[in-house]
């Protein structure tokens, strides 16, 4: 006699979760790639992503839906939901970190390596018209203790290191909207505004950077100021610092050469 087996059905909602969360992911990876390549504008950027985060959320609902339905009717899938509702949890992991600690801790929006005696901007920012406060100084975390950013002191004349700070500002992905030239009647500074795109959104922020003539040498300030507080949309110390490091490394490289 022989045995009949009957094999429980697989669940179509387990499946779909994982189909959904797949897509998901890869909705997310090619509208961030378009973004980088300047193929989509920061609004459409952030357009694409909150729908990646719709649908990693549909595709968790139905991870849900599909254990209760594996539970009380003993479908097969579960590994097809397990897999959805990670890919859903990955996704929006990454943002919900960001915005519990900007709630925790409201981030600095307009920040400076010169607090006493911050660069102006070139034109009004409408941002700073809403009654910020005035600029607070950057700081980056070292060994979890917070560290300013420090000025770059430079040993150029006031033209050359204009263009290398513009070099700099172009190799850190910053788009130069207006110089400042170094001319009668300030001959000892100059200034540029740039835009500075989020890591990931590439929402823009608004960066001066002034150079001061000083007995040390040319002393090179940066602001940064945000045009959005939420997450993913504003850039932070590290910016800064990233670009007076570039700063600093053309020159050497430049010194370098001309030593040999």
């Amino acid at each position: 006699m022989r045995r009949l087996l009957i094999e429980e059905p697989v669940s179509r909602v387990a499946m779909w979760s994982r189909r959904l969360g797949l897509f998901t992911w890869l909705s997310l990876a090619l509208a961030l790639l378009l973004a980088w390549l300047g193929r989509l504008q920061p609004f459409e950027t952030l357009s694409a992503v909150l729908a990646c985060a719709a649908l990693a959320l549909a595709a968790m609902l139905l991870a849900f839906v599909a254990f209760s339905a594996g539970w009380r009717r003993g479908a097969r899938g579960m590994r097809s939901a397990f897999l959805g509702l990670a890919l859903g949890l990955a996704l929006i992991a990454y943002p919900s970190s960001l915005y519990l600690r900007d709630l925790l801790s409201p981030p600095t929006l307009d920040m400076t390596t010169d607090p006493d005696n911050p660069p102006q901007p070139l034109q009004p920012l409408k941002q700073l018209a809403k009654g910020w406060g005035p600029p607070a100084e950057a700081t980056t975390t070292d060994a979890g203790a917070p560290r300013a950013v420090s000025a770059l002191l430079v040993e150029e004349p006031i033209n050359d290191a204009l263009s290398f700070a513009l070099r700099a500002a172009g190799m850190s992905g910053w788009h130069v909207t207006n110089i400042e030239y170094a001319r009668p009647p300030f001959r000892d500074q100059a200034r540029f505004a740039a835009i500075v795109p989020s890591l990931l959104v590439r929402w823009p922020s608004d960066a001066v950077v002034r150079l001061l003539t000083t007995e040390d040498g040319i002393r090179v300030d940066v602001r940064l100021v945000a045009r959005q507080p939420w997450p993913l949309l504003h850039g932070d110390s590290s910016d800064i610092s990233a670009y007076l490091e570039r700063i600093a490394t053309l020159i050497q490289r430049k010194s370098g050469h001309g030593g040999r």
